[in-house]
């Protein structure tokens, strides 16, 4: 390892869903160590040890993950790989895996005839329509074939196998044609009552109600006739008929847009904001124009259901949305990279005030953290920066884009910009105030290492970035040697010490060695006999409290808070 290179080791910890740096450690073996021990204690559900490193030459840093225990995520019986499940039975055909690979098989056609897998399982005219529709099954057969973990069978006997499975699935649906009820005027109760005891009644009452629908000229009218059905009382079985439908008739893209309002396509965030609203069952707390009813009741009907979790095949076809809508490459808004960052933390922050369970905002939050990179890279950046010449604005800058960026990685790209920018030779003259009185530099200096400190940076790039604004603000306070000339003003100690703290109290000093000398001068003055007599020597007995209680608030605002002789 090169002398000019740094390192350093971090114990990150996780509680309940965010990581926090417990230790810092300078030895690998002593960080090992010590977070074997942390994860035996059981106090933590996650721990990660990472090594932090600086080289003073390239004024880079670099993190690597070199230790990590923790719990798996729990997953949603409705999260897939997104591969196509081949269907061996019927049954196959009919469950979550099934459905979805139908979908995406066919989403073409089910989009354009504006139906859904259920519809097409539960009514033989969609079937026949199908089988009629060209090559569409043979192909939908044919790519479903390659995906089969067979090598024993060649594709086309794999295409037998389906073709038997699709032509059993038709013969249970010609062999339930005269056993399907008829769903009178949408009125549900007397049909489930006379299904409750059949064996089959799940496929019999989706049968009914895809008859029932089927007449509908548009995807909207069938999610109300659907969304009309939902009812507390209802058995769990018909719930979840209901729940299946809704949530297919929401796999068709352009429904949501409709129950939710027109997207912009310039500013998404609007859009995505009630995703994350609808999802959690909140859409009824969306602020709107005037008190405004702007969503239908067919709409807050649904959100009323979701907040009761009594959809949550229907809220799980909304939280993919809102994760297909993050990850898509065209911008959030057009307001610029800082306005896209701050929507996306803002959609995080909203789904962790909804209570979202851990698993969730863990996925999402990495589909965030992972868009946030695509934004937050070498050409954004450096094209931002090039824009702005003063160098304390692009830092600035940066810290403003810091203030929203999820993800360590994220963070550390941008503060790696950060540390070049303070080396660079013709900014030097900047930082060090010589083209302005240096004595207004100095606020600036430790208003930016304020700012540094208050980040989500590693401890590392705070500590380097602050040290390196310490440094200007000593070669400001050298070159102007403004303790000196305080000390030999021909004033009282009492004036000395209250101009310095004055300085103090304004920010002049950056936290560090400045700050330092700063302090040690003024308790120097505090130590001497008969400094608190002179602060209220000259004023009458009256004001004498007053000008004691005044100094110790000027003190504090100084951040000098321990004081034996006050």
């Amino acid at each position: 390892m090169s002398i000019t290179q740094k390192t350093h080791y971090e114990i990150l910890v996780k509680q309940v869903r965010t990581w926090a740096i417990l230790e810092v450690r300078n030895t690998r073996e002593v960080a090992l160590n010590d977070a074997e021990e942390i994860w035996k204690n059981g106090q933590y559900i996650g721990i990660r040890v990472i090594k932090e490193s600086f080289d003073q030459e390239s004024k880079q840093f670099s993190s690597v993950e070199i230790f990590s225990r923790g719990i798996n995520r729990k997953e949603s019986k409705y999260d897939k790989t997104g591969q196509i499940a081949p269907c061996l039975s019927p049954n196959d055909l009919y469950s979550i895996d099934g459905r979805k690979s139908i979908w995406d098989l066919l989403n073409n056609t089910l989009t354009l005839w504006q139906i859904t897998p259920t519809e097409l399982l539960h009514n033989l005219e969609h079937y026949y329509k199908l089988y009629n529709e060209g090559n569409k099954l043979q192909d939908a057969v044919q790519r479903t074939a390659v995906t089969f973990e067979d090598e024993e069978n060649s594709i086309q006997s794999r295409m037998q196998k389906l073709y038997k499975v699709i032509e059993l699935a038709v013969t249970v649906m010609k062999q339930a044609q005269d056993d399907i009820p008829s769903l009178d005027a949408g009125k549900l109760n007397p049909l489930v009552q006379s299904l409750s005891e059949r064996a089959n009644r799940t496929f019999l009452l989706l049968s009914a109600i895809t008859n029932y629908i089927k007449p509908t000229l548009t995807l909207s009218d069938k999610f109300g006739r659907i969304a009309v059905l939902l009812s507390p009382s209802r058995p769990y079985w018909v719930m979840e008929a209901l729940d299946q439908l809704l949530s297919e008739f929401l796999l068709h893209p352009g429904l949501i847009v409709q129950m939710l309002g027109t997207k912009n396509e310039d500013d998404r965030g609007p859009f995505l904001s009630q995703l994350v609203y609808l999802q959690s069952g909140n859409l009824n707390l969306v602020d709107t124009p005037n008190h405004s009813a702007k969503f239908s009741d067919d709409v807050l009907r649904i959100n009323s259901f979701i907040s009761e979790k009594k959809l949550p095949a229907t809220r799980h076809v909304l939280l993919e949305r809102l994760k297909h809508e993050i990850t898509e490459p065209k911008p959030i808004n057009n307001n610029g990279l800082n306005a896209q960052i701050e929507k996306l933390k803002t959609l995080q922050d909203l789904l962790v005030s909804f209570e979202t369970e851990d698993h969730i905002l863990e996925d999402i939050e990495d589909i965030i953290n992972t868009r946030m990179g695509r934004l937050i890279n070498s050409q954004t950046i450096g094209e931002i920066l090039y824009e702005i010449e003063c160098p304390f604005e692009q830092i600035n800058t940066l810290l403003d884009i810091e203030e929203h960026t999820l993800g360590a990685s994220n963070k550390r790209t941008l503060a790696n910009f950060i540390l070049p920018i303070l080396s660079r030779p013709d900014y030097e003259t900047i930082f060090m105030g010589l083209n302005e009185n240096p004595l207004h530099c100095m606020p600036k200096l430790a208003d930016l290492q304020a700012r540094i400190l208050k980040t989500e940076f590693s401890e590392m790039h705070r500590r380097k970035i602050s040290e390196e604004l310490d440094k200007f603000c000593r070669t400001i306070m050298d070159s102007t040697q403004i303790l000196k000339k305080v000390h030999q003003l021909n004033i009282k100690i009492q004036d000395k010490a209250m101009k310095l703290l004055t300085m103090l109290a304004e920010n002049y000093f950056t936290e560090g060695d400045c700050r330092e000398q700063a302090e040690k001068q003024v308790r120097l003055y505090m130590k001497q006999t008969g400094f608190t007599e002179g602060l209220i020597i000259d004023l009458p007995a009256a004001e004498r409290p007053i000008a004691l209680l005044d100094f110790r608030a000027l003190l504090e605002r100084a951040g000098i808070n321990r004081v034996d002789d006050i």
